[in-house]
């Protein structure tokens, strides 16, 4: 048995918990016995948040703290007191071209989140959740079958990001991959010259997919997979999609739950990446999912192309191990099986007209 530094009745907080990743990272830790509190903007979404958790977990310890604004000035010394680990898991999804509108407020909340941190002994790891965009720029070419491993890092989409007005649309997956490289960069350089008394660790996740567990759940790019299998004509939201590689949403959360508890992972930086994306695969997954509805065929039809992928190649050897000592025999979930769970196990109230962007998203 894998030796834990928190054992089940520790107490874990979890920013944004109402997110996709989050919420799933939530129901995993209090499967387990762990106790959560998480922070969400809304009492709104503190009250859907906790009924959904709660429905599955009636005897859970779970409780939702409405923070506003995560960037305030000492808004977490409170929040702290008495937890074990912290997943940072919260991060502007509303794809606003404007970096000092993204970039700069996201980068002052971790920073706040780090700081008290250290003020708090209890505290024994922090987990940031990362992106596959801090260790490549999936928009500059790559050699084929170019490696990417944890000491990969993107150093081309800051410039980009940063550039001077116009924010045109096309700007704001450049904003969001510096976002999450910046934000990393940050985490890094504060265990290494604050030299806090808990262990940092981060996992880089691709493509998320995965059931959504409530109706006012956005849902994240889960939401996008689950709208194209309601409805064959909603393919204008695959438009901006680039992610190269995609990884299922339990795989994800296992991946913190580890950082989060497993002795031997310190300091790493965990790829959550299981297998090639390519946007056709998703019609030949849905015509075995339901053979009885007509799927568009690898061509131009509905937008939908048997093309994308990736030429990297991603060395998730660690993340695969871990995953198989957490119960996951295979490792990470086949393709096909996450694709299911999104399209048939989500909230059947749920609907793609609740993924809409917002300035205060936290996915």
């Amino acid at each position: 048995m894998q030796s834990t530094v928190v054992p089940p009745g520790g107490l874990v907080l979890i920013t944004g918990v109402n997110g996709f990743l989050a919420s799933h990272l939530a129901l995993q830790l209090i499967q387990r016995g762990y106790m959560v509190k998480g922070t969400v903007r809304t009492a709104e979404s503190a009250s859907w948040i906790t009924e959904a958790i709660m429905r599955r977990h009636p005897t859970g310890k779970f409780q939702a703290v409405v923070i506003p604004i995560l960037s305030a000035s000492g808004v977490m010394d409170d929040l702290v007191k008495d937890v074990d680990g912290i997943a940072y898991v919260a991060a502007d999804t509303s794809l606003n071209p404007d970096p000092d509108q993204v970039i700069t407020p996201g980068l002052e909340a971790l920073k706040v989140a780090l700081q008290s941190a250290t003020q708090t002994q209890s505290v024994k790891r922090f987990v940031l959740t990362s992106s596959y965009t801090a260790a490549v720029d999936t928009f500059v070419p790559s050699a084929p079958d170019a490696l990417i491993t944890r000491d990969s890092w993107n150093q081309t989409s800051t410039p980009r990001a940063w550039a001077p007005p116009p924010y045109d649309a096309l700007r704001a997956l450049d904003v969001y991959q510096s976002l999450k490289t910046e934000s990393e960069t940050l985490f890094w350089k504060f265990a290494s010259e604050a030299k806090p008394s808990f262990i940092q660790n981060s996992v880089l996740p691709g493509f998320v997919v995965g059931p959504i567990i409530h109706r006012k759940q956005r849902g994240s790019t889960a939401a996008l997979v689950k709208a194209y299998f309601d409805d064959v004509t909603c393919n204008q939201a695959f438009a901006w999609i680039s992610a190269p590689w995609v990884v299922d949403v339990v795989d994800n959360a296992l991946l913190h739950l580890a950082g989060l508890i497993d002795e031997d992972v310190q300091n790493e930086r965990l790829l959550a990446l299981a297998e090639p994306f390519k946007l056709g695969n998703f019609a030949r997954v849905f015509e075995q999912i339901d053979p009885s509805r007509s799927w568009p065929a690898g061509d131009n039809k509905h937008g939908v192309k048997d093309e994308g992928g990736t030429k990297w190649v991603a060395d998730t050897k660690r993340s695969v191990a871990i995953l198989q000592r957490l119960g996951q025999d295979e490792g990470f979930t086949p393709f096909l099986e996450s694709v299911r769970r999104t399209c048939l196990d989500s909230d059947p109230a749920w609907t793609f007209g609740n993924f809409l962007p917002k300035s205060d998203s936290q996915e």
